[in-house]
Parts: structure tokens; sequence; C-alpha cells
């Protein structure tokens, strides 16, 4: 079946009205649609306050910011940091350790699982019963979305754009149709697929989808980094590892790196962030990057006008952008190095769109960073996904042929 704009437009305005392949759950809740709100706009109703032994740092050291932003503590934080011995032997760098976000949730691990403590419950403050979000057709967001969404109880559909077809892409997508996610392909790209969203939980009768931004980069998502930012220091604070010289992470809609590169500030580590770009200078920009930074700094203010005002500077933050290859998603030969020299010294499982190019920028920068400690942050999942029982004609006609079992 061939999907121009015009069908799209038509299947993603019927799926956001509740017309779906599936039987969705009933929204039969009474509330304007003007309560809807994306999750860079007004804070949500105040939170009750979490248990004293499950605070984050980012609310420990900001406490006026908690009672105005909900969280749902999906993850098993704080994500353990660890020497890679073996690894920097080979790569020439003694000083080299790991922060193992891959483990950062039971059910899902990666950064974005950060990101929907924070989405979820402010989705659940609001009201709302259905999720909306955004990706290409492997999105690491829309697999942990879907997920943690069927878990809290949440009617989950994703809009996804296509992308180089790999084992990876077709174990995510199994993953998510296994969840219960409703998927739609965006022929038009995935700002598109937004845009359209919008304009249908706008124009919803009771209460409207909550939309989780793509890949989760939203001042209210690149808080959930900063508390990373937080941790991190609170972790070399009690001895779990040096200060790091550095810090390299995948940077795709930057919300992470935003995030992450303002906690450490905030929080006073002398750590440079190499941003390593994943994604099209389109996406991820410096100039958008110190932006998000600002507008991240303002919504904290208006939640807590006694959280500092912090300017990130050009000397704290470095962009690595010769990694991205062909472009998203597409592997590159020193990725593919990467990913295989991450597996046979440290059994880690890294991945070909982020944090194999991410891993490649470090390597191909060893020479300079000797002497240094390094961290390198896995925001690859490593927890195993369920995808028995799932079948291609569960899937739109177009992504039949990816899905199928090989």
């Amino acid at each position: 079946m061939k999907l121009d704009r015009r069908t799209f437009s038509a299947l993603a305005l019927s799926t956001l009205a509740g017309c779906e392949e599936r039987t969705p759950t009933p929204a039969d809740a009474a509330a304007d649609a003007s309560a809807f709100a994306p999750a860079s706009a007004a804070p949500a109703p105040a939170a009750a306050p979490a248990p004293a032994d499950d605070v984050p740092p980012l609310f420990r050291a900001h406490p006026g910011l908690a009672p105005h932003l909900p969280r749902l503590a999906l993850g098993l934080l704080p994500t353990p940091v660890a020497r890679a011995a073996k690894l920097g032997e080979k790569a020439g760098l003694a000083g080299l350790y790991v922060k193992r976000d891959d483990l950062a949730g039971a059910a899902y691990g990666g950064g974005k699982t950060r990101k929907l403590e924070f989405f979820l419950a402010d989705a659940r403050a609001r009201g709302a019963r259905e999720i909306v979000t955004f990706g290409a057709f492997g999105s690491n967001q829309a697999v942990a979305t879907a997920l943690y969404g069927a878990a809290q109880g949440f009617t989950v559909t994703l809009l996804l754009a296509p992308q180089t077809p790999s084992a990876y892409v077709r174990t995510n997508l199994r993953a998510a149709r296994r969840a219960g996610a409703t998927i739609r392909v965006v022929i038009g790209g995935v700002a598109e697929a937004e845009a359209l969203a919008k304009r249908a939980a706008k124009a919803a009768q009771g209460v409207a989808p909550y939309l989780v931004p793509p890949g989760g980069s939203s001042p209210l998502g690149n808080l959930a980094f900063v508390n990373a930012g937080f941790e991190l220091a609170e972790q070399v604070g009690a001895g779990h590892c040096p200060l790091p010289d550095c810090v390299y992470l995948a940077m795709g809609t930057m919300g992470s790196a935003v995030g992450l590169a303002l906690g450490l500030e905030l929080s006073g580590l002398r750590t440079e962030v190499v941003a390593v770009r994943t994604s099209s200078p389109e996406t991820s920009s410096e100039a958008r990057f110190f932006a998000m930074a600002r507008e991240t700094v303002a919504f904290a203010r208006s939640l807590d006008p006694t959280f500092p005002d912090v300017r990130l500077g050009r000397a704290r933050v470095r962009f690595s952008t010769n990694h991205l290859g062909a472009g998203y998603g597409a592997p590159t030969r020193k990725g593919e190095r990467a990913i295989t020299l991450a597996a046979e010294t440290e059994g880690m499982a890294l991945e070909p769109t982020y944090t194999g190019k991410t891993l490649a920028a470090l390597l191909d920068d060893a020479t300079r960073l000797a002497g240094k400690v390094v961290l390198f942050w896995n925001s690859q999942n490593s927890r195993p996904l369920v995808t028995e029982g799932v079948k291609p004609e569960d899937f739109p006609p177009i992504l039949r042929q990816i899905v199928a079992d090989r």
C-alpha cells in the first residue's frame, strides 16, 4: 500500500480520535481539550512528595522543584558507574569508565526511561488516557513509551517514520507492538506527524491525548538529564568513580546532552560534555542546543524562582560531528567496529544508530584523551525485549517485510 500525505493525515487524525485497529481504552472522562498541553508548557498540578529514600538528586539540590514536578519511579536509579578496563586497555585509555544507563529500568533501560518518569506522571496528572509519541521505525523513545505507557495503563500510539531496516529496528518494532501500541507510518516525516498530532489533540473531544515529543526532548524531559548530572556528581563525591575530564554521549534530538551539560554545570563538576551527533544537522545544531538549554533553565525557574539562572558556555561543551555517516540510523564502519569491540571486551551490546557511533567518536579521540578520565554514557537498552507472538499482519503493510522473522 502506498501512503501519501493525504492518506497518512486521515489515518493519523482517525487514530488520535480513537478509531484504531484495536479497541482503545474508552475516553469517557469529560474535560476541556485545553487542559492538554505539551510537556514544555505550564506545570501540572502539584505532585505528592516522594518517599525520603526516593528523592531524586535534582530535588535534593533544588527542593522547590519537587512540588511542581510529578514523577513516577520507573527507573532503577542511580545507574552504576563501572571501570571499562578491558576496553580501555584496547583503546589505550587507562581511565575509561562507563555510565550504565543501559540498566536504567527493569522493563527497558537507556536514557528514555529517565524522561518517561516525568512525562507519564505529567500525563496522569493532566488526566490523559492516551500517549502519542513520534520517531523513526527503530525509535528507542517509541518502544520505551510503549512498554512503560502500557504498564501504567495508558493507550499508546506511535507515529513512526522510515529508517534503514536492521535487526535492531525489527526488534524495537516487534517489542512495541507486543506491548500493545498502535503503530502508524509517517510518510511526511516526524515533524509533520507531530504537527498533525498537535492539531488533532487541540480538536479532541474530552480528554486529549498527551504528546511526548520526539526523543523526549523538551524542557520537562531535559530536566530528567539535569537530574542525571546531579546523580553523577553524587557518585563522584561518594568515590564510585574519579572526576571525569569528559563524558561522551549520543546527541540525537539533543535533550539528553542539554540536560546532562546543565546538570554537571549546576552540580559544580568541571567536566566537558562531548555530544556526538547521531542525527541530521537540522535536528542537532549548536545554535539549537544552546537555545534548548536556555529554554530548560527558564522552565525550571518558572517552577522554582530560586533555581539558578545558569548559562552554558561553549568551553564546557564540544560537538563531535564526524561520525553520522550517511545519516540517522545508517551504520558506519567505525561504529560497527566499536560495537564489536564493546561486546568482545566488556560484554556491552551497543547499536548502530546512537551508541556505536558515540563509542567510535571516543575511540577516534583516544590519542588526545590519553591520561584523562573519560566516561562513556551508555544510553542503549540492555534489557531483553519480548517479541514472541507478534505477526507481520499485526503491522501496517509497509512494515510487514521489515518485521518478518529472518
